[in-house]
Protein backbone atom coordinates (compact mmCIF):
# COMPACT_ATOMS: atom_id res chain seq x y z
CA UNK A 1 0.00 0.00 0.00
CA UNK A 2 1.02 3.56 -1.09
CA UNK A 3 0.57 6.55 0.53
CA UNK A 4 1.57 10.09 -1.19
CA UNK A 5 1.82 13.02 1.39
CA UNK A 6 1.46 16.05 -0.30
CA UNK A 7 1.97 19.94 0.43
CA UNK A 8 1.72 22.78 -1.48
CA UNK A 9 4.09 25.63 0.59
CA UNK A 10 7.14 24.89 2.52
CA UNK A 11 8.15 23.23 5.74
CA UNK A 12 5.04 24.79 7.66
CA UNK A 13 2.79 23.36 5.26
CA UNK A 14 4.58 19.62 5.02
CA UNK A 15 5.77 19.44 8.98
CA UNK A 16 2.07 18.91 9.94
CA UNK A 17 1.51 15.75 7.54
CA UNK A 18 4.69 14.00 9.64
CA UNK A 19 2.11 12.69 12.42
CA UNK A 20 0.40 10.93 9.53
CA UNK A 21 2.99 9.95 7.69
CA UNK A 22 4.47 8.17 10.44
CA UNK A 23 1.49 6.56 11.31
CA UNK A 24 1.23 5.01 8.17
CA UNK A 25 4.68 3.83 8.14
CA UNK A 26 3.98 1.97 11.40
CA UNK A 27 1.25 0.01 9.93
CA UNK A 28 3.86 -0.74 6.89
CA UNK A 29 2.59 1.39 4.43
CA UNK A 30 4.67 2.87 1.60
CA UNK A 31 4.85 6.63 2.33
CA UNK A 32 5.70 9.61 -0.74
CA UNK A 33 6.48 12.88 -0.04
CA UNK A 34 5.28 15.46 -3.04
CA UNK A 35 6.58 19.15 -2.44
CA UNK A 36 8.80 21.65 -3.33
CA UNK A 37 12.50 21.09 -4.28
CA UNK A 38 13.93 23.14 -0.93
CA UNK A 39 11.73 20.88 1.48
CA UNK A 40 11.64 17.51 0.30
CA UNK A 41 15.38 16.59 0.92
CA UNK A 42 14.73 17.09 4.50
CA UNK A 43 11.95 14.74 4.16
CA UNK A 44 14.17 11.98 2.47
CA UNK A 45 16.79 12.73 5.54
CA UNK A 46 14.21 10.79 7.42
CA UNK A 47 13.92 8.25 5.09
CA UNK A 48 10.52 9.30 2.79
CA UNK A 49 10.30 8.38 -0.87
CA UNK A 50 10.31 11.64 -2.06
CA UNK A 51 9.72 13.69 -5.75
CA UNK A 52 9.71 17.35 -6.50
CA UNK A 53 6.12 19.00 -7.10
CA UNK A 54 6.41 22.37 -7.01
CA UNK A 55 5.87 25.35 -6.98
CA UNK A 56 8.81 26.66 -5.57
CA UNK A 57 7.44 29.58 -2.66
CA UNK A 58 10.82 29.36 -0.79
CA UNK A 59 13.04 32.88 -0.69
CA UNK A 60 16.36 32.84 -1.02
CA UNK A 61 17.62 36.30 -0.87
CA UNK A 62 16.26 39.11 2.55
CA UNK A 63 13.43 40.78 1.52
CA UNK A 64 12.03 44.26 2.84
CA UNK A 65 9.59 44.27 5.53
CA UNK A 66 6.26 45.63 4.32
CA UNK A 67 2.88 46.76 6.36
CA UNK A 68 0.55 43.92 6.97
CA UNK A 69 -2.31 43.64 4.34
CA UNK A 70 -4.98 41.47 5.16
CA UNK A 71 -7.25 41.70 2.06
CA UNK A 72 -3.87 41.05 0.04
CA UNK A 73 -3.42 38.10 2.03
CA UNK A 74 -7.09 36.40 1.39
CA UNK A 75 -6.41 37.46 -2.26
CA UNK A 76 -3.09 35.32 -2.55
CA UNK A 77 -4.86 32.00 -1.21
CA UNK A 78 -7.84 32.87 -3.29
CA UNK A 79 -5.93 33.44 -6.49
CA UNK A 80 -2.30 31.57 -6.04
CA UNK A 81 -3.14 28.63 -3.85
CA UNK A 82 -6.17 27.54 -4.90
CA UNK A 83 -7.09 28.82 -9.21
CA UNK A 84 -3.14 29.08 -9.80
CA UNK A 85 -1.55 26.67 -7.37
CA UNK A 86 -4.49 24.35 -7.19
CA UNK A 87 -4.76 23.96 -11.80
CA UNK A 88 -0.96 23.57 -11.53
CA UNK A 89 -1.24 20.22 -9.34
CA UNK A 90 -4.32 18.78 -9.78
CA UNK A 91 -2.68 17.75 -13.56
CA UNK A 92 0.62 16.98 -11.78
CA UNK A 93 -0.61 15.07 -8.94
CA UNK A 94 -3.31 13.41 -11.43
CA UNK A 95 -0.20 11.76 -12.91
CA UNK A 96 1.69 11.08 -10.04
CA UNK A 97 -1.19 9.23 -8.55
CA UNK A 98 -1.46 7.23 -11.98
CA UNK A 99 2.45 6.01 -11.33
CA UNK A 100 2.33 5.92 -7.74
CA UNK A 101 -1.34 4.42 -7.32
CA UNK A 102 -1.90 5.32 -3.52
CA UNK A 103 -4.85 4.12 -1.66
CA UNK A 104 -5.01 7.53 0.67
CA UNK A 105 -3.38 10.85 -0.29
CA UNK A 106 -2.88 13.29 2.52
CA UNK A 107 -2.13 16.81 2.17
CA UNK A 108 -1.80 19.99 3.64
CA UNK A 109 -5.35 21.98 3.62
CA UNK A 110 -4.28 24.73 1.17
CA UNK A 111 -3.07 21.90 -1.26
CA UNK A 112 -6.79 22.13 -3.05
CA UNK A 113 -4.36 20.77 -6.12
CA UNK A 114 -4.27 17.31 -4.41
CA UNK A 115 -7.84 16.88 -3.10
CA UNK A 116 -8.88 17.63 -6.39
CA UNK A 117 -7.07 15.12 -8.30
CA UNK A 118 -7.90 12.39 -5.15
CA UNK A 119 -11.49 13.29 -5.61
CA UNK A 120 -11.46 12.35 -9.73
CA UNK A 121 -9.30 9.30 -8.71
CA UNK A 122 -11.54 8.00 -6.47
CA UNK A 123 -8.54 8.15 -3.89
CA UNK A 124 -9.87 9.24 0.15
CA UNK A 125 -8.12 12.19 0.94
CA UNK A 126 -7.08 13.36 4.74
CA UNK A 127 -6.35 17.14 4.74
CA UNK A 128 -4.74 18.18 7.57
CA UNK A 129 -4.72 22.04 8.53
CA UNK A 130 -2.14 24.50 8.35
CA UNK A 131 -4.24 27.42 9.70
CA UNK A 132 -4.94 27.76 12.95
CA UNK A 133 -7.08 30.16 13.23
CA UNK A 134 -8.88 28.95 10.20
CA UNK A 135 -9.55 32.48 8.51
CA UNK A 136 -7.46 32.26 5.50
CA UNK A 137 -9.69 29.18 4.77
CA UNK A 138 -12.87 29.90 5.15
CA UNK A 139 -15.13 29.54 2.45
CA UNK A 140 -15.93 33.49 2.13
CA UNK A 141 -12.26 33.67 1.42
CA UNK A 142 -11.67 30.70 -1.33
CA UNK A 143 -14.98 29.35 -1.82
CA UNK A 144 -15.36 31.25 -5.44
CA UNK A 145 -12.18 29.99 -6.05
CA UNK A 146 -12.61 26.35 -5.40
CA UNK A 147 -15.59 26.23 -7.41
CA UNK A 148 -14.17 27.94 -10.50
CA UNK A 149 -11.60 25.66 -10.25
CA UNK A 150 -13.65 22.58 -9.73
CA UNK A 151 -15.28 23.32 -12.90
CA UNK A 152 -12.77 23.76 -14.52
CA UNK A 153 -12.02 20.12 -13.96
CA UNK A 154 -16.18 18.90 -14.60
CA UNK A 155 -16.91 18.35 -11.27
CA UNK A 156 -19.70 20.35 -9.44
CA UNK A 157 -19.37 23.68 -7.86
CA UNK A 158 -18.66 23.84 -4.11
CA UNK A 159 -19.02 27.44 -2.49
CA UNK A 160 -19.29 26.28 0.98
CA UNK A 161 -16.09 24.27 0.58
CA UNK A 162 -17.46 21.10 1.69
CA UNK A 163 -15.63 18.83 -0.10
CA UNK A 164 -12.36 20.83 0.29
CA UNK A 165 -11.53 19.21 3.49
CA UNK A 166 -11.43 15.71 1.72
CA UNK A 167 -12.43 12.45 3.15
CA UNK A 168 -11.64 13.71 7.02
CA UNK A 169 -9.52 16.74 7.98
CA UNK A 170 -7.60 16.66 11.10
CA UNK A 171 -6.56 19.59 13.36
CA UNK A 172 -3.58 19.02 15.64
CA UNK A 173 -4.42 21.93 17.50
CA UNK A 174 -7.22 22.31 20.27
CA UNK A 175 -10.28 23.73 19.13
CA UNK A 176 -10.02 26.92 21.13
CA UNK A 177 -7.94 28.44 18.84
CA UNK A 178 -9.57 28.14 16.05
CA UNK A 179 -12.11 31.60 15.04
CA UNK A 180 -15.51 30.93 17.00
CA UNK A 181 -17.01 32.52 14.32
CA UNK A 182 -16.30 30.54 11.34
CA UNK A 183 -18.26 27.57 10.24
CA UNK A 184 -16.92 24.13 11.39
CA UNK A 185 -15.75 22.36 8.05
CA UNK A 186 -17.51 18.57 7.39
CA UNK A 187 -15.73 15.91 8.84
CA UNK A 188 -13.08 18.13 10.97
CA UNK A 189 -11.55 16.20 13.84
CA UNK A 190 -9.37 17.71 16.46
CA UNK A 191 -5.91 15.64 17.29
CA UNK A 192 -3.64 15.80 20.28
CA UNK A 193 -0.69 17.49 19.19
CA UNK A 194 2.39 15.60 18.29
CA UNK A 195 4.62 17.38 20.38
CA UNK A 196 3.23 16.96 23.51
CA UNK A 197 4.04 13.11 23.19
CA UNK A 198 7.54 14.03 22.22
CA UNK A 199 8.67 17.47 24.67
CA UNK A 200 8.43 17.80 28.86
CA UNK A 201 8.41 20.95 29.57
CA UNK A 202 10.90 21.36 32.28
CA UNK A 203 9.87 22.32 35.71
CA UNK A 204 11.60 25.59 35.86
CA UNK A 205 12.08 26.44 32.09
CA UNK A 206 15.45 29.15 31.32
CA UNK A 207 15.34 29.65 27.40
CA UNK A 208 13.53 32.52 25.47
CA UNK A 209 13.35 31.17 21.91
CA UNK A 210 12.70 33.35 19.11
CA UNK A 211 12.33 32.49 15.44
CA UNK A 212 10.40 33.91 12.09
CA UNK A 213 10.04 30.64 10.70
CA UNK A 214 11.73 28.92 7.06
CA UNK A 215 9.85 31.58 5.11
CA UNK A 216 9.26 35.00 6.63
CA UNK A 217 12.82 34.97 8.01
CA UNK A 218 13.25 36.18 4.33
CA UNK A 219 11.03 38.73 4.48
CA UNK A 220 11.18 40.30 7.38
CA UNK A 221 13.91 43.17 6.66
CA UNK A 222 15.83 44.13 9.63
CA UNK A 223 13.40 42.81 12.62
CA UNK A 224 15.68 40.00 13.04
CA UNK A 225 18.30 41.95 13.77
CA UNK A 226 16.00 43.74 16.57
CA UNK A 227 15.03 40.39 17.83
CA UNK A 228 18.73 39.46 18.50
CA UNK A 229 19.30 42.77 19.95
CA UNK A 230 16.28 42.47 22.45
CA UNK A 231 17.36 38.77 23.36
CA UNK A 232 20.56 40.16 24.36
CA UNK A 233 18.62 41.98 27.29
CA UNK A 234 16.56 39.18 28.64
CA UNK A 235 17.46 37.47 32.16
CA UNK A 236 18.74 33.36 31.17
CA UNK A 237 19.52 31.99 28.34
CA UNK A 238 18.08 33.17 24.37
CA UNK A 239 18.22 31.04 21.26
CA UNK A 240 17.64 33.09 17.91
CA UNK A 241 17.12 30.68 14.57
CA UNK A 242 17.33 33.08 11.69
CA UNK A 243 17.52 30.01 8.52
CA UNK A 244 19.91 28.76 6.09
CA UNK A 245 20.67 32.02 4.10
CA UNK A 246 21.52 34.26 7.27
CA UNK A 247 23.88 33.98 10.24
CA UNK A 248 24.93 36.03 13.40
CA UNK A 249 27.96 38.00 11.99
CA UNK A 250 24.92 39.01 8.48
CA UNK A 251 22.34 40.61 11.02
CA UNK A 252 24.54 42.42 13.99
CA UNK A 253 23.25 40.51 16.48
CA UNK A 254 25.14 40.84 20.00
CA UNK A 255 27.82 37.43 20.86
CA UNK A 256 25.42 36.87 23.97
CA UNK A 257 23.07 35.51 21.80
CA UNK A 258 22.96 31.88 20.83
CA UNK A 259 22.46 31.95 16.62
CA UNK A 260 21.54 28.56 14.90
CA UNK A 261 20.13 28.32 11.15
CA UNK A 262 17.36 25.55 12.34
CA UNK A 263 17.15 23.67 15.58
CA UNK A 264 14.48 20.98 16.15
CA UNK A 265 11.58 23.15 17.89
CA UNK A 266 11.11 20.01 19.65
CA UNK A 267 14.87 19.64 20.94
CA UNK A 268 14.61 23.03 22.96
CA UNK A 269 10.37 23.98 23.22
CA UNK A 270 10.78 22.11 26.61
CA UNK A 271 13.23 24.24 27.75
CA UNK A 272 11.32 27.72 26.76
CA UNK A 273 9.46 30.26 28.95
CA UNK A 274 8.70 32.35 26.46
CA UNK A 275 8.72 32.16 22.61
CA UNK A 276 8.71 35.50 20.17
CA UNK A 277 7.60 34.34 16.55
CA UNK A 278 6.05 35.45 13.78
CA UNK A 279 2.85 33.77 14.46
CA UNK A 280 3.14 30.65 11.89
CA UNK A 281 0.65 27.94 12.65
CA UNK A 282 3.39 24.98 13.31
CA UNK A 283 5.35 27.14 16.11
CA UNK A 284 2.78 29.23 17.72
CA UNK A 285 0.37 25.53 18.66
CA UNK A 286 3.40 23.91 19.07
CA UNK A 287 4.47 26.46 22.00
CA UNK A 288 0.76 26.90 23.16
CA UNK A 289 0.23 22.85 23.47
CA UNK A 290 3.03 22.95 25.85
CA UNK A 291 1.80 26.13 28.28
CA UNK A 292 4.46 28.36 26.86
CA UNK A 293 3.25 32.02 26.75
CA UNK A 294 4.61 33.48 23.28
CA UNK A 295 5.27 37.48 21.95
CA UNK A 296 4.02 37.46 17.87
CA UNK A 297 5.18 39.94 14.94
CA UNK A 298 2.96 38.85 12.26
CA UNK A 299 3.97 39.72 9.04
CA UNK A 300 1.49 37.89 6.46
CA UNK A 301 -0.20 34.97 5.68
CA UNK A 302 -2.28 33.86 8.23
CA UNK A 303 -0.18 35.06 11.17
CA UNK A 304 -2.24 38.34 11.81
CA UNK A 305 -5.32 36.54 12.53
CA UNK A 306 -3.23 33.71 14.66
CA UNK A 307 -2.65 36.90 16.43
CA UNK A 308 -5.62 37.70 16.94
CA UNK A 309 -6.70 34.38 18.70
CA UNK A 310 -3.60 34.90 21.11
CA UNK A 311 -4.42 38.73 22.03
CA UNK A 312 -7.95 36.60 22.49
CA UNK A 313 -6.98 34.09 24.61
CA UNK A 314 -5.00 35.96 26.54
CA UNK A 315 -1.69 33.93 25.97
CA UNK A 316 0.76 36.69 24.40
CA UNK A 317 1.63 39.96 23.37
CA UNK A 318 1.24 40.86 19.44
CA UNK A 319 3.79 43.48 18.48
CA UNK A 320 3.69 45.78 15.11
CA UNK A 321 6.70 44.19 13.16
CA UNK A 322 7.38 47.46 11.35
CA UNK A 323 7.45 49.55 14.72
CA UNK A 324 8.66 46.83 17.51
CA UNK A 325 11.63 48.35 18.83
CA UNK A 326 14.65 45.64 20.86
CA UNK A 327 13.04 47.84 23.74
CA UNK A 328 9.43 47.16 23.25
CA UNK A 329 10.36 43.37 22.25
CA UNK A 330 12.30 42.94 25.50
CA UNK A 331 9.57 44.65 27.20
CA UNK A 332 6.78 41.89 26.10
CA UNK A 333 8.96 38.72 26.50
CA UNK A 334 9.49 40.33 30.25
CA UNK A 335 5.71 40.65 30.93
CA UNK A 336 4.96 37.44 29.11
CA UNK A 337 7.38 35.70 31.97
CA UNK A 338 6.80 37.67 34.89
CA UNK A 339 3.16 38.19 34.78
CA UNK A 340 1.29 35.48 35.81
CA UNK A 341 -2.10 35.74 33.61
CA UNK A 342 0.04 34.64 30.07
CA UNK A 343 1.07 31.46 31.58
CA UNK A 344 -1.92 30.34 33.06
CA UNK A 345 -3.94 31.06 29.88
CA UNK A 346 -1.22 29.36 27.76
CA UNK A 347 -1.48 26.33 30.81
CA UNK A 348 -5.56 26.11 30.36
CA UNK A 349 -5.09 26.22 26.04
CA UNK A 350 -2.12 23.15 26.84
CA UNK A 351 -4.52 21.47 28.85
CA UNK A 352 -7.35 21.71 26.25
CA UNK A 353 -4.72 20.31 23.65
CA UNK A 354 -3.91 17.17 25.99
CA UNK A 355 -7.12 16.31 26.45
CA UNK A 356 -7.74 15.36 22.76
CA UNK A 357 -7.75 12.13 21.29
CA UNK A 358 -4.67 10.75 19.81
CA UNK A 359 -4.13 9.73 16.35
CA UNK A 360 -4.39 6.32 17.34
CA UNK A 361 -7.98 6.77 18.64
CA UNK A 362 -9.13 7.94 15.26
CA UNK A 363 -11.17 5.56 13.85
CA UNK A 364 -11.13 6.69 10.49
CA UNK A 365 -7.55 6.90 10.37
CA UNK A 366 -6.94 3.56 11.44
CA UNK A 367 -9.28 2.36 9.00
CA UNK A 368 -7.83 4.41 5.61
CA UNK A 369 -3.99 3.24 6.76
CA UNK A 370 -5.24 -0.51 8.07
CA UNK A 371 -2.76 -2.92 5.67
CA UNK A 372 -5.25 -5.45 6.41
CA UNK A 373 -8.93 -4.83 4.47
CA UNK A 374 -11.53 -6.99 7.02
CA UNK A 375 -10.07 -4.31 9.10
CA UNK A 376 -10.45 -1.66 7.00
CA UNK A 377 -14.00 -3.03 6.55
CA UNK A 378 -14.82 -3.60 10.27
Amino acid sequence: MTVVASFVGGWGHAEPLLPVAERAAQAGQRVVFAGQAAIVPRLADRGYDTVVVGPDTMATEPLPLVPVDRDAERRVVADHFVRRFGAERAETLAALFERERPEVVVCDEVDVGAVLAAEQAGIPAVTVSVIAAGRLAAPEVIGTAWSDLRRSHGLAADDECRLAGGSLMLAFAPPSFRDPVLPRPPRLQHVRPAVLDRVTREARPSLVYATLGTIFNLESGDLLTRVGRALDRVDGDALLTVGPHLSAHDLGVPAGVRVENFVPQEDVLGRCRAVVCHGGSGTLIAALSLGVPVVVLPMGADQPDNADRCEALGVGIVLDPLTATPATIHEAVDAVVRDGRYAAAARELAAEAAALPSLDDVREIDALLSPDPRRAGS
